[in-house]
């Protein structure tokens, strides 16, 4: 029999341990565990550097990541999503002129895994694929943040806070962030408006839907323009409906795709 890696095996311990009994204290996890809590902390420090677990900031109780969850959720890879979505975005285009992207969460970012294939007489912003954008501080962000769950944005905005920098002071602002999930779900859209939020380079406005899977968000799509291109009337007439239409065909093609067991 081959010789076990200890500290790899002390590691899953850990990580089963929180999976069982979270949200779990250190002092629990020494004593299910039997490890001390010395060598826990180095485990713990470990996980939590590589995104496996995190630790409440209210409670100073661990729990696995979402991203943890995720790679046991059979969750929707990236290309197959972009190869879903592209037919969709360009049609979308010809609708409405302007481009669209699809993303999904990586962490504290939305990184756009898809965009409009079609050309385009105004390019908004023509290599965005693989740009990841703030979480707190985009169109994709805010429509993620409103339709996830509890937990997990509870855990985004734990994180959040504990990185610190403008985004933490943001995440830490509970009456900004209140005020904000309420108006995207009262609107049913996440909203970028250039001049409230700098992008130098890239001044342009957007608004963004949720994809759902299942009943659970896993992606979102938008509608990107130059600032001060649309006007908010459009927006509600015509953008929205069929920026929603169009997502709701991206969720049966994926759920046609990906069949509920």
């Amino acid at each position: 029999m081959e010789k076990q890696i200890r500290v790899l095996s002390r590691g899953l311990q850990v990580v089963e341990c929180i999976r069982q009994e979270a949200p779990v204290s250190l002092s629990k996890l020494s004593h299910t565990t039997a490890l001390p809590k010395s060598t826990l902390l180095r485990i713990l420090n470990t996980l939590q550097h590589h995104g496996w677990v995190y630790r409440g900031l209210s409670d100073e109780h661990y729990r696995l990541s979402f991203r943890l969850r995720c790679l046991t959720d059979n969750l929707l890879a990236a290309d197959a999503l972009a190869e879903a979505a592209g037919p969709i975005l360009d049609e979308l285009k010809s609708d409405l002129f302007w481009p669209s992207y699809v993303a999904v969460r990586r962490g504290l970012f939305m990184e756009v895994v898809e965009r409009t294939r079609k050309k385009q007489v105004v390019a908004v912003r023509p290599e965005v694929v693989g740009v990841k954008v703030g979480i707190l501080r985009s169109a994709l962000g805010h429509a993620y943040l409103a339709f996830c769950s509890d937990t997990e944005r509870d855990e985004i905005i734990e994180r959040v806070i504990a990185a610190g920098g403008e985004p933490g002071v943001l995440a830490a602002d509970k009456a900004w962030l209140d005020a904000m999930l309420q108006r995207v779900r009262q609107h049913g859209y996440g909203l970028r408006k250039a001049h409230e939020w700098p992008a130098p380079a890239h001044a342009q406005g957007a608004i963004a839907v949720p994809v759902f899977l299942h009943g659970r968000i896993k992606a979102c799509i938008n509608i990107a323009w130059p600032d001060d291109a649309v006007e908010q009337a459009l927006i509600e007439s015509q953008f929205y409906p069929r920026l929603r239409e169009a997502a709701d065909h991206l969720s049966a093609v994926l759920e046609n795709d990906n069949p509920a067991v």
